[in-house]
């Protein structure tokens, strides 16, 4: 299969799009001022030991304390586990608002090939590799490098893979190994112990396989040879083509599909029928209401809500995918006028969830009031968390996106060198204390004046561009 990682780097946050065949599957967001990621393993400091619970709150550099439950807890750790005692922890499951990060004290460092786990030995190999010749090949080459007290999982993606490239790969994941034992006892609490593999290179781990042949765009030249030094060492039997665009140019609407990256920030998303889906997020759940809004029915009634119904399916997989959403996610369906529609379109919607979304999903038969029910497993913040607030404004950081977007379209397609901006008081500080205005001015060549204008509400701006 053909896919095309999009890497747009800007001041404001780092997008990545992934599509394969030309279309926008995923979208994921780094914000430049995110410090903790998934999966980045710290040194924690024990604060309170909830036994009726099972669990410690764990202190490890961030406002709110993350949550440990025992289970997660090696041996060496649980039977010394109280109020004061360090630990490293890894970050599992990330949360905003009032809810700290889910955290795990089993600690697993992730290759392309295979995962090491400090803490816990033996070989586990993947259930779905289902040739036992090959799990037993894939066992014995692992086991001439492994330690006797550190684990590996040989991932799905090993099956095809080479002897040199896996035990390359599992001398490279002991090194790390070593270093974060070395480290793990003697750090302060919120000291990295092990730093993640940087969000562009997970993706490209997440969704390359070794029959893709794969093409990385991006507008930042030293991302583009980092992606380029790992990809020829651990990925170096795939097919990868490389193209760099200059920094200021917007990879996205380059590609045509900055449109799809603006929807997923919208509530009511047009189906190309007529018809609608609106999205809601509540606290549990997240609702999708199917509508049939200017869509017309014609003689066969029962056909063409079908038809509206596979549409909205459709489009719902997509914004679920580049939205980032996860737990329940109930799609509210147009009625439907039979049992058997009913069937048709949850085995149209499995279908198409497993073809795009593989078992991340889970897919349960229609309700007698025609609602499709999924369950779907999270692994990284929705989209809208990383950019609004809990009350769904837009966080400034996506307001200076915005800004950015226009300033850079300017500095490169116009002689305009002065611009003059007029905003709130508030979004003129957060510029200022976070550096924003020296950046613009350095990267895209132009002076930045900024003028405050209280006539403006908080989130609200206007540019104006003069010569010199």
């Amino acid at each position: 299969m053909h896919k095309q990682i999009l890497i747009d780097d800007a001041l404001s946050f780092m997008r990545i799009g992934v599509l394969s065949e030309g279309t926008l599957h995923q979208v994921y967001i780094q914000d430049e001022e995110d410090v903790l990621s998934q999966n980045t393993v710290v040194q924690g400091q024990v604060q309170k030991v909830v036994k009726n619970l099972k669990a410690a709150f764990i202190d490890f550099g961030k406002d709110k304390n993350g949550l440990l439950h025992f289970s997660g807890v090696p041996e060496t750790y649980l039977k010394h586990l109280q109020p004061g005692m360090r630990l490293p922890v890894q970050v599992q499951k990330e949360n905003k608002g009032e809810k700290g990060d889910r955290l795990t004290a089993m600690v697993s460092i992730q290759g392309y090939y295979l995962v090491a786990l400090p803490f816990e030995a033996g070989i586990q190999i993947s259930k779905k590799i289902k040739d036992k010749s090959i799990k037993a090949e894939l066992r014995s080459w692992i086991e001439e490098v492994v330690l006797e007290d550190v684990g590996f999982i040989v991932r799905t993606n090993a099956e095809k893979a080479s002897r040199e490239e896996l035990i390359d790969e599992a001398a490279f994941l002991l090194e790390k190994v070593n270093q974060f034992r070395k480290m793990k006892d003697a750090m302060q609490k919120g000291t990295t112990l092990i730093e993640m593999d940087p969000l562009y290179w997970q993706v490209i781990k997440e969704h390359v396989t070794p029959e893709d042949s794969v093409e990385i765009i991006c507008n930042n030249e030293q991302i583009l040879k980092d992606v380029e030094e790992r990809q020829k060492v651990f990925l170096k039997n795939v097919e990868f083509t490389y193209k760099v665009y200059p920094y200021y140019e917007n990879i996205f609407r380059m590609f045509s599909i900055e449109k799809d990256f603006m929807d997923i920030l919208k509530r009511k998303i047009w189906l190309k029928n007529g018809g609608n889906i609106v999205i809601d997020y509540t606290e549990a759940m997240t609702v999708i209401d199917v509508n049939s809004a200017k869509a017309i029915e014609g003689k066969n009634s029962s056909v063409a809500v079908r038809k509206l119904n596979e549409l909205a399916i459709e489009e719902s997989l997509y914004q679920i995918m580049r939205r980032n959403l996860s737990g329940i996610i109930i799609i509210d369906l147009v009625d439907l006028k039979s049992k058997e529609d009913r069937i048709l379109l949850y085995e149209f919607a499995k279908k198409r969830f497993m073809a795009l979304d593989g078992r991340r999903s889970k897919i349960y038969p229609l309700t007698e009031l025609d609602l499709l029910q999924i369950t779907r497993t999270k692994k990284y913040l929705p989209i809208h968390q990383k950019l609004k607030t809990a009350e769904g404004e837009y966080h400034f950081n996506y307001i200076f996106f915005e800004i950015e977007q226009k300033i850079k379209l300017t500095a490169s397609e116009t002689a305009m060198n002065q611009i003059y901006f007029y905003g709130h008081s508030e979004l003129l500080t957060w510029i200022k204390t976070t550096d924003r205005d020296r950046l613009i001015e350095e990267t895209y060549g132009i002076k930045l004046h900024l003028i405050e204008k209280t006539a403006l509400s908080k989130r609200s701006y206007e540019i104006k561009y003069h010569l010199a």
